[in-house]
């Protein structure tokens, strides 16, 4: 744990935070709150010590520790609260429901624990005496992405608006490309003086800068797919081989080539929007 402001803790996820980890906010005045459960091992010793659970969303990595904290409440926005309900909510919000392996019990198997929740929405305020903590809904990743204010420090945690290399991720069935674009945008908006991610190091300098090219990726991302469709155009298949976004698909192979063609259909669909491309009758994306 690293107090980053008085009163305000980060708890550094397992791995430098890598998935299936992620880092911690503990914020303590007269209620103590705690932002996201997927740091690991470090997190026990907060166990008994945590009033309130917020969940910035519902991502395995980020609620992997839950069982910890049977005795505080939790809250997550109503966008995501089925994903942490129950597995048919998981499934659905992911699409894995499309797969016939039993991907819920392997994360039962670490750690995973459906969880009632209230929830939590844009604006609502949680008033822990000393500090106040404000939600600002950032859908995108999830719909019900968030990330949260502390206001007299102007400190966001950004959650999984991460500034990581890889780029933003909307690989999901419920995720969305556009929102994302809109939820980066939202963060440089507010001008925080410190930004915390679930998996980078705090940023205190160049804030704006660091935001503006991690969302600079999604266009990027537009033009290679533009690029690579060339002359003749590919199927959604023939691009998925191709691996523009993933570079490479680690096992489970099939769960990321999944989440990669998700996130190639977002960018097609985009495209196809702009008039840039069309879908032909046997299934080739071509240039326009």
């Amino acid at each position: 744990m690293e107090e980053i402001r008085p009163g305000v803790w980060i708890i550094y996820g397992e791995n430098k935070g890598r998935f299936p980890f992620a880092h911690s906010l503990y914020l303590q005045g007269e209620r103590r709150v705690l932002i996201d459960t997927g740091a690991g091992k470090s997190l026990e010793k907060l166990a008994g010590r945590v009033d309130h659970v917020c969940l910035s969303h519902f991502h395995r990595d980020h609620v992997a520790g839950n069982a910890l904290f049977a005795d505080a409440s939790f809250s997550i926005h109503p966008g995501d609260a089925p994903g942490v309900a129950s597995a048919e909510g998981f499934y659905r919000l992911t699409g894995l429901i499309r797969f016939d392996e039993t991907y819920w019990e392997t994360l039962n198997q670490e750690g995973f624990t459906a969880t009632a929740a209230t929830e939590h929405n844009e604006g609502d305020r949680i008033d822990l005496g000393s500090l106040t903590l404000r939600v600002i809904h950032t859908p995108g990743h999830t719909p019900g992405h968030c990330a949260f204010l502390v206001e007299e420090y102007n400190l966001l945690f950004a959650a999984d608006i991460d500034l990581s290399p890889f780029g933003p991720w909307y690989g999901n069935d419920s995720s969305d490309l556009e929102q994302f674009q809109q939820s980066v945008e939202r963060v440089r908006s507010l001008d925080a003086s410190l930004l915390i991610t679930s998996h980078s190091r705090p940023v205190r300098e160049d804030i704006d800068g660091r935001l503006e090219r991690y969302g600079a990726v999604i266009e990027q991302r537009h033009e290679l797919i533009y690029r690579l469709l060339g002359k003749k155009g590919l199927t959604l298949e023939e691009l998925i081989d191709l691996k523009p976004i993933y570079r490479r698909h680690p096992e489970p192979a099939r769960i990321y080539r999944f989440f990669e063609g998700n996130m190639l259909k977002k960018h097609l669909d985009l495209l196809i929007g702009r008039g840039l491309i069309r879908r032909t009758g046997a299934g080739l994306y071509v240039r326009c």
